[in-house]
């Protein structure tokens, strides 16, 4: 009878991404990276120059030693549940200036209910 109520309360856990479940512990929604929207990228074009685009951007998560034509705007937002999101912009530049603009499906604009979004808080659970 008790193995029946526990798998049954198990079924009741939720599917929300931003909590853990019943029975496993407490994890917080971990953001890493850099935060960056359709908006944001809109304002980088083919044709500026480096400091142009880190005052669009920011400055980026990666830049390679061996291919400084190349950055890489990186954000991963990992849930409390393991589940994670990832979003990947990639600027290339040649002869100094900007030639191509690569990148995931970006939010349009910083929405406040966007889990991912830093400095977020969440109400508290009751």
């Amino acid at each position: 009878m008790v193995c029946l109520a526990l798998i049954g309360l198990a079924g009741c856990t939720s599917n929300d991404p931003s909590r853990t479940g019943l029975f496993e512990p407490y994890r917080i929604d971990l953001p890493q990276g850099n935060y960056v929207t359709q908006a944001m990228l809109e304002r980088v074009r083919v044709g500026m120059s480096p400091e142009q685009v880190r005052d669009a951007l920011g400055s980026p998560l990666l830049s390679h030693v061996f291919h400084n034509d190349r950055w890489d705007y990186v954000f991963r937002f990992k849930h409390p549940n393991g589940s994670f999101e990832q979003r990947k912009v990639t600027v290339r530049f040649g002869s100094g200036r900007v030639t191509r603009i690569e990148s995931d499906p970006l939010p349009p604009r910083e929405d406040p209910a966007d889990p991912a979004l830093p400095g977020l808080r969440t109400q508290p659970r009751r």
